[in-house]
């Protein structure tokens, strides 16, 4: 009997704690979405008013942008206006370089072309003497093979 009360009483014990814990759930529960609901209205305004400073940061960097870009051009405009009155100066000092090199491209090319003229004749007359002197040995060699075959055959006689 003592046990039957015993399992009895853990069996009410047990189920008032879940009854009490279900209960906190559901006050929990209720807590969250009270506080949501008093949240949404502030995150959508906080949200409007971080747009809103965004749009006129991006407008003020946007403006700042195109001071700087026009002010760059200005700047570009006045060195060109600046550097456009030197042109001719420059034109004038391409083409005193242009024409000295010009003349010491030639100077060298002609010195080229003659060494050139020079070799090629140098290596002509060698090759011709060459040519000769190769022509003189065959006619010696055939010549006293032409010698040796008329003795050879004085012997053969």
């Amino acid at each position: 009997f003592i046990m039957a009360k015993q399992v009895e009483q853990l069996e009410k014990e047990k189920k008032e704690l879940q009854e009490r814990l279900k209960n906190q759930e559901k006050k929990i529960d209720y807590f969250e979405r009270a506080k949501r609901l008093e949240e949404i209205p502030l995150i959508k305004t906080a949200y409007e008013e971080q747009r809103v400073h965004d749009m006129e940061l991006w407008e003020q960097q946007e403006e700042e942008r195109i001071t700087t870009l026009q002010l760059e051009r200005e700047k570009a405009l006045e060195h060109k206006n600046r550097l456009s009155r030197m042109l001719e100066d420059r034109d004038l000092f391409e083409a005193r370089l242009k024409a000295s090199r010009r003349t010491v491209y030639e100077d060298k090319l002609k010195q080229f072309q003659e060494r050139l003229a020079e070799e090629r004749r140098n290596r002509l007359e060698e090759r011709k003497r060459q040519r000769k002197e190769e022509r003189r040995i065959t006619y010696y060699r055939e010549k006293e093979e032409e010698e040796q075959r008329l003795r050879e055959e004085q012997l053969l006689k």
